[in-house]
Formats: structure tokens, C-alpha cells, sequence
């Protein structure tokens, strides 16, 4: 059994790596509708639409003009990103994302930090090579 340690993720969007972040998410559903008639005692199921959204987080730097301020900006422009969210250096899940949510969150004690939510549009893929 392979066992992956978290540091060797990565975010990416396009070609370029995301500064500053350390933590992302990744949520994938299947829809399902019934497909009982009747005399049927047990429910019955059919998947129907996929769909899959997320999140990553870590401290911000708006410097990163070609990713955490791409991200902000395709938010505020309401355009689309092409995300890609590693596992390690090569295994990834990739597509094309509305970033939803921007979260900057500053304390007195600690560094500045931001969240980003996403919501996927189309096809989720994964690549292990």
C-alpha cells in the first residue's frame, strides 16, 4: 500500500504553482435519482450529473500575480481558472474551476492568511503520470 505525505501537494493554476499554500480539498459527488415503479419494496438508484468543488488555503501573497491574485481576479472578473491539485509531484486532479469565495483573515498574533473556494465546471480528471 503507498502512503503520500502532505508536503509533496501542490496547487496550481494553469501552469504555475500557487505560493503560500499548504492545504487544499477536494470534493467529488456523484447525483442520484430513483428508478423505483411500482411493486418494488426497495429503493433503486441511478447516478445522473457529477460535479465536484474544493478549497486550499494558506497565507497571503498577492504578489503571486499567476496565482493567488489569477485567482482573485477570475473571482472579482467572474471568469474561469484551470486548476490542477497534486497529490505529489505528478499524481493530480485537474479542471476548470469558478473561484467562489476569497477569504483573508489577519490577526494580531499571526501571519495573514486566505482561503479560496472553488466550484468545478465540466470534467474532473486525474492523472498519475
Amino acid at each position: 500500500m503507498a502512503v503520500y505525505v502532505g508536503y509533496g501537494g501542490a496547487v496550481k493554476v494553469g501552469t504555475t504553482t500557487v505560493a503560500e499554500i499548504g492545504e487544499w480539498s477536494l470534493d467529488v459527488t456523484l447525483n442520484t435519482e430513483g428508478a423505483e415503479s411500482f411493486g418494488d419494496q426497495w429503493k433503486e438508484f441511478i447516478g445522473t450529473l457529477k460535479e465536484w468543488s474544493g478549497s486550499c488555503s494558506g497565507r497571503w501573497d498577492m504578489t503571486d500575480t499567476q496565482g493567488q491574485k489569477a485567482m482573485q481576479d477570475a473571482l472579482l472578473g467572474g471568469t474561469t481558472v484551470t486548476l490542477k491539485l497534486y497529490v505529489d509531484g505528478t499524481k493530480n486532479y485537474s479542471g476548470t474551476a469558478l473561484i467562489t469565495k476569497i477569504s483573508p483573515k489577519a490577526s494580531v498574533e499571526g501571519v495573514v492568511e486566505v482561503s479560496f473556494d472553488f466550484q468545478g465546471t465540466g470534467a474532473l480528471t486525474y492523472s498519475a503520470t
